[in-house]
């Protein structure tokens, strides 16, 4: 995929949240003239910080921009497995987040070593 897709992304996730262009470049921050450029793919080399602004008002990760031009790909992101939303966590939360992990981690080792939890 070029980077000219990049807008034609843009454009679909836009257009799938309902966004007008003028409503999304006003939530990201951007002139509506510049992402119309974008994604028209007349901006050849959109600038890094307003498509992480666009991506931020789509509610999606910068990185997806970079997977859709094909500059990198699933198995360039660590960890493979991407849990969305974590970035909207305080750090209370993510903790909790990381004792389930490790309780669930856990709990597979238990059954992995036969003894299902049972002592």
């Amino acid at each position: 995929m070029l980077v000219a897709d990049i807008g034609v992304f843009i454009k679909q996730r836009r257009e799938k949240a309902g966004y007008s262009l003028k409503k999304l470049a006003s939530l990201s921050g951007i002139s509506d003239s510049e992402l119309f450029k974008i994604e028209n793919g007349t901006r050849q080399n959109p600038n890094w910080k307003n498509l992480c602004e666009i991506a931020k008002a789509l509610d999606i990760h910068p990185f997806e921009f970079l997977l859709e031009a094909e500059y990198i790909s699933e198995t360039d992101i660590n960890p493979i497995i991407r849990l969305k939303g974590l970035d909207k966590l305080n750090s209370s939360e993510l903790d909790l987040v990381q004792l389930y992990v490790d309780f669930l981690l856990e709990k597979r080792n238990e059954i992995m070593k036969g003894t299902g939890g049972n002592k």
